[in-house]
């Protein structure tokens, strides 16, 4: 049967199954039962690379063969097609007039099993009227060979009313549990398990945006990318601290406000503002990390010390190191409590239900080529860049900063895009050329923060420490004539480079 799946998944602990167990939700008694599923592709992965999933699950009701759409960030809404199967391997017929079909193309045979999993599934029904969630608790774990992680998440699906009762549930839970969103599927973990035993940072989807995809489909694709790369991060940051992991999650909450800023003609509705305010904090709570990690790599272990210098510079690396410690610290307190979990699961409804969503005044924009909005708003941010950095020279390092922020939200729009705009060649000197420009006001951006940090952290320290921090200012404020130099070459290649939208 062709169906579409609505649901919310969560990642789940002892404790916070003990917080929600008293919700009325869990008031009966649980059915349970064991579920194995195999999860199928091509060596090539062809089923995975068109965003597929095949599996073959037994439970206590027999064999059933899925086919579900969704790749990397699969969103809340997903297609799904069900047969019954008798043996616990693809069944070819059972995939016609699915789009594996066409992907495979007649060659079903070279499907081979890439991993399993084995759950423990107790489950509850909560109804509201008319509205049926389906509420799972899923153990177990994922096995690919001699490689395998456990399972232990919360599932909420609608089976029947409107998806606003998905996500009241899921905000009621959230209050007492504290659950972090959890965006990967089962299917995207067994590939990235069979292909690498290690949990890695992830780098932001490829986001494929067709010139007919209307608006509203586009940011909804685009947004949803930017928040599992987020949430994935933020995973891989709360089981272990890395410089890595760090990055990405900031990545992605940037390019999730540069989504904001480029669809903001379309989405300003009552609840902007709000999602605004709230990355934005999130953000902030993670760049001191940011900015002391940059500081420890490009400025202090770029030193090359005379000896007599050397005890001094030891003594702030200690300091250094202290101090990074509780950066990171306060970056994963954010990341553990209640108002970032809160934050993502209001973003993720506000994308499929927000007011926006439901604006007459607003539909003629939603329903609009992706293109023709992708237009405007490009040639839009571009101006604002070309603008700001005629005065490049007369720019404070605040007004350096804005503009830096500006060409990296026109980056990251422009790469939304990429699909959209059947000119590649040009498009990838554009890209070049902004990527140019970033990298060298981001140099100077640092040029700028390094002493400032470098005299915060030597603040009320010993002799030592402040002559070891001078050290820094010195050499790192003589190193800032080259770096506009850079960025002004960088500025006058972008703005010659002709855009690819038009």
């Amino acid at each position: 049967m062709d169906a579409v799946e609505v649901e919310l998944k969560f990642e789940m602990s002892d404790e916070a199954m003990a917080r929600i167990g008293e919700h009325p939700a869990f008031a009966a008694p649980a059915g349970t039962s064991r579920l194995r599923s195999v999860y199928f592709d091509t060596p090539g992965r062809d089923l995975w690379g068109a965003g597929l999933g095949l599996r073959v699950r037994r439970s206590d009701d027999g064999l059933e063969q899925t086919l579900k759409t969704g790749g990397p960030g699969a969103p809340l809404r997903r297609r799904e097609w069900n047969r019954p199967v008798q043996a616990e391997l693809p069944d070819p017929a059972a995939l016609a007039g699915t789009p594996a079909a066409k992907v495979l193309d007649g060659d079903a045979e070279a499907l081979a099993p890439v991993f399993t999993t084995t759950v423990e599934r107790r489950r509850w029904c909560w109804t509201r009227g008319e509205d049926v969630v389906e509420v799972s608790l899923d153990q177990g774990e994922i096995a690919s060979g001699a490689r395998s992680e456990p399972i232990h998440e919360l599932e909420l699906e609608l089976k029947a009313g409107r998806p606003e009762a998905l996500f009241d549930l899921a905000s009621a839970l959230n209050v007492r549990g504290r659950l972090p969103l959890l965006l990967q599927s089962k299917a995207e973990r067994g590939y990235r398990l069979a292909d690498d035993a290690r949990r890695r940072p992830e780098h932001a989807a490829a986001i494929h945006i067709p010139s007919d995809t209307p608006a509203a489909a586009a940011f909804r694709e685009i947004a949803r990318s930017c928040l599992a790369q987020v949430a994935n991060n933020a995973g891989v940051l709360r089981r272990h601290r890395s410089l890595e992991a760090l990055h990405q999650t900031r990545v992605g909450l940037r390019r999730l406000r540069a989504a904001l800023t480029a669809f903001r003609p379309m989405v300003e509705d009552a609840e902007f503002a709000h999602i605004k305010t709230e990355t934005k904090w999130l953000a902030g709570e993670l760049d001191a990390a940011r900015d002391i990690d940059v500081f420890i790599h490009e400025s202090f272990r770029s030193m090359e010390p005379q000896a007599a210098d050397r005890a001094a510079l030891a003594e702030l690396g200690a300091h250094l190191l202290r101090a990074q410690k509780d950066a990171y610290e306060r970056a994963l307190a954010a990341l553990a409590g209640p108002r970032y979990a809160g934050l993502m699961l209001a973003v993720a409804r506000w994308l499929e239900v927000g007011p926006w969503a439901r604006s007459g005044e607003l539909e003629r924009l939603r329903g609009g080529r992706a293109a023709d909005f992708a237009q405007d708003r490009l040639d839009g941010m571009r101006r604002k860049v070309c603008k700001r950095g005629r005065r490049l020279e007369r720019l404070d390092s605040q007004s350096r900063h804005r503009l830096r922020i500006k060409a990296k939200k026109l980056r990251y729009t422009a790469e939304f895009f990429a699909e959209s705009f059947d000119r590649r060649g040009r498009q990838r000197r554009f890209l070049e050329a902004l990527e140019d420009l970033q990298d060298g006001l981001g140099q100077w951006h640092d040029l700028d923060v390094a002493p400032q940090l470098a005299l915060a952290l030597a603040h009320g320290q010993s002799a030592e420490t402040g002559f070891a921090a001078g050290l820094i200012v010195g050499r790192r404020r003589a190193a800032t004539d080259d770096a506009s130099r850079r960025a002004a070459t960088a500025l006058a290649e972008f703005a010659a480079a002709k855009p690819f939208w038009r």
